[in-house]
């Protein structure tokens, strides 16, 4: 597990971007948190990395499809609202496990749907801009991802 602080908004962005710019195509990032920690912060910068400039959050659908630059397709999950069920209404499996970037938020909520393998963070809202951000691989691919993940102020504006 690799701990990261950030001080700021602008921090939480510029660690989701090298998180974004360490990632695969295929590759899946469970956001955990509670609510206002900064999960959509980090999925803006996660997308920055793919060459998405604006994101919002899918809270009131069950997700929301961004292309990104080279094509490559970014699937954005919000699951505090919705059941298992519903996901498997819509073909989870297509999306979660194709060839786009996936990120989840809430993925605490997903119990028998939770992918076996994947890139976990978990934000720690210490206090209005402080966050602790725990970084874990679970599965091969994923650890070195986590190797490599490190505090970067370049977002490449």
């Amino acid at each position: 597990m690799k701990e990261i602080m950030s001080y700021s908004y602008d921090e939480t962005v510029s660690i989701g971007y090298n998180i974004g710019r360490n990632l695969f195509q295929g590759a899946i990032v469970t956001l955990e948190g509670e609510l206002g920690s900064g999960k959509t912060a980090l999925t803006c910068g996660i997308a920055k990395a793919f060459g998405i400039e604006d994101i919002s959050s899918p809270t009131f659908t069950i997700f929301h499809v961004y292309e990104g630059k080279d094509g490559i397709l970014v699937y954005h999950f919000d699951i505090y609202r919705i059941e298992e069920t519903e996901l498997e209404d819509i073909g989870y499996e297509e999306y979660f496990y194709g060839d786009g970037i996936v990120i989840i938020e809430w993925a605490d909520k997903l119990k028998r749907l939770h992918p076996k393998e994947y890139l976990k963070v978990e934000i720690q809202k210490i206090d209005e801009n402080v966050r602790k951000i725990l970084i874990t691989g679970v599965g091969e691919k994923y650890k070195n991802v986590e190797d490599v993940i490190e505090k970067d102020e370049d977002i490449g504006d």
